[in-house]
């Protein structure tokens, strides 16, 4: 018997009948419904089947197993150093990008890695998408194909379907329901094999509400959450009533850029590689709620280099494939055990006598002093520098979805880039810049370091 999935408690038929009587109810009886609806369904046991990826519900508490093994989620969001990842301790790896799809799965199947493959769709709230039939239509063809293209690769683990949607509550969402459950049904007809997620950001009400009541048949829950991983446990406890099916971590790091401090002027601070990867570890062994009986794994952000923020923000590795300790963090998380690492590592930048909490302003043209201060214990010899300054679009800073180009690296401006110290001439348009740099050492690792700054013109 193939196994339930969490949010099938009831028929389509049954589901719609009684989403449209709630909606004539009064809010009294409104809250009594919802409240039997989903607490007088219990869990019913996940049988073991024959797919190649199921989840299963044994003893109050859900696993994934894969080709018949338990099968526990360790490893990041991207789609390069796959074989770096696997010699690390990671299994898993999660890709958006369809066109790298090919690739991927092959070198993940070359490192004994699994692959979670993400498709994403338009946002619930884009009402006129979705009653375009043409687009419609081009789209559930597109993934149908790629559905039987890759649902017998070996390397495959899950669907991802959507990422991070608005699951709409309103009277124009009907098709936006109807769409995603059409092609969810398209997937589980055409591959049974593998299950299918979707993901939310924290830990929304309305969406696994909306989940529960308008989606039928996702396999399991996918949760992107960076400082709010803090708050996890009391944030589950909380939703227990409405929703106690398996889940995941697909996206999670310590700080994202828009939870992070900031200048005067916006520009968000950004620590140091040798503090982030500090951070990786401490809120994998404090935070991630490894106790819950419904927990499938984690998938830290970003294995590779990204430009989202800075180039550096999320990047484990620099844009030239070289790691930084967060890789020597992630391993150590994935392995369970701390180690000696091998990574350059850093205290914090100085621009003159200022950090980047003084809110550093200077002059066009003006002439400065750029330290960098090594960690204690931590010797300069055989390490290589590599300055550069990078005008900020700080119009589309928090704008996460906007645009992932890096900034070229304004030249001529760093007196001796291949130094510790250096003296840097400002740039003589105002607005706002950042001064960064890498330090590499002989080992094969290399560490980052920034600092905002602001160029006022004085002249009025």
């Amino acid at each position: 018997m193939a196994p339930k999935r969490f949010q099938q408690k009831s028929t389509p038929l049954m589901t719609g009948y009684i989403t449209y009587s709630l909606t004539r109810m009064s809010t009294g009886m409104l809250l009594l419904a919802t409240f039997l609806l989903f607490s007088c369904k219990k869990n019913q046991p996940f049988a073991a089947g024959k797919k190649k990826v199921e989840i299963r519900q044994e003893d109050g508490a859900y696993k994934m197993y894969r080709n018949g093994q338990p099968f526990f989620i360790k490893g990041a969001v991207g789609h390069t150093h796959i074989a770096e990842l696997a010699a690390s301790g990671g299994n898993t790896i999660l890709i958006w990008d369809t066109a790298l799809i090919e690739k991927t799965l092959q070198d993940a199947a070359l490192n004994n890695t699994a692959v979670i493959v993400g498709m994403d769709v338009p946002s619930g709230e884009l009402t006129a998408w979705y009653t375009d039939e043409v687009k419609v239509n081009r789209m559930f063809t597109a993934y149908q194909h790629l559905v039987n293209k890759y649902k017998n690769h070996p390397a495959l683990l899950a669907w991802g379907l959507g990422n991070e949607l608005i699951m709409p509550i309103s009277a124009h969402s009907s098709p936006f329901y109807k769409t995603y459950n059409r092609v969810l049904k398209m997937i589980h007809e055409q591959d049974p094999d593998h299950p299918v997620t979707t993901t939310i950001i924290n830990y929304q009400k309305q969406s696994i509400l909306n989940i529960r009541w308008k989606i039928r048949g996702l396999d399991f829950i996918s949760i992107n959450t960076y400082n709010k991983i803090k708050d996890i446990r009391w944030e589950l406890r909380k939703l227990k009533l409405i929703w106690d099916g398996p889940f995941m971590l697909s996206e999670w790091s310590p700080n994202g850029g828009w939870e992070a401090e900031t200048t005067v002027w916006g520009a968000p601070l950004e620590n140091t590689s040798t503090k982030k990867a500090e951070q990786y570890y401490h809120y994998y062994k404090t935070y991630m709620p490894h106790e819950n009986p419904r927990f499938l794994g984690s998938l830290a952000f970003y294995w590779g280099n990204r430009q989202e923020y800075t180039h550096t923000w999320y990047s484990v590795y620099d844009e030239d494939g070289t790691p930084t300790e967060i890789k020597e963090a992630l391993s150590d998380c994935w392995n369970g055990k701390q180690t000696a690492h091998q990574s350059v590592q850093l205290q914090y930048m100085m621009i003159d006598s200022m950090g980047a909490r003084d809110n550093i302003l200077l002059s066009p043209g003006s002439s400065h002093d750029a330290r960098l201060l090594l960690a204690e214990g931590q010797t300069g010899d055989s390490l290589r520098y590599s300055w550069e300054i990078i005008k900020e679009d700080w119009f589309n800073w928090g704008r996460t979805w906007h645009y992932f180009k890096r900034p070229a690296a304004i030249q001529g401006l760093v007196t001796d880039s291949a130094a510790q110290n250096t003296l840097f001439i400002c740039p003589k348009k105002e607005g706002p810049y950042r001064i960064f740099v890498n330090v590499y050492n002989n080992k094969g690792f290399c560490a980052t370091a920034n600092t905002p700054f602001y160029v006022v013109n004085n002249e009025l």
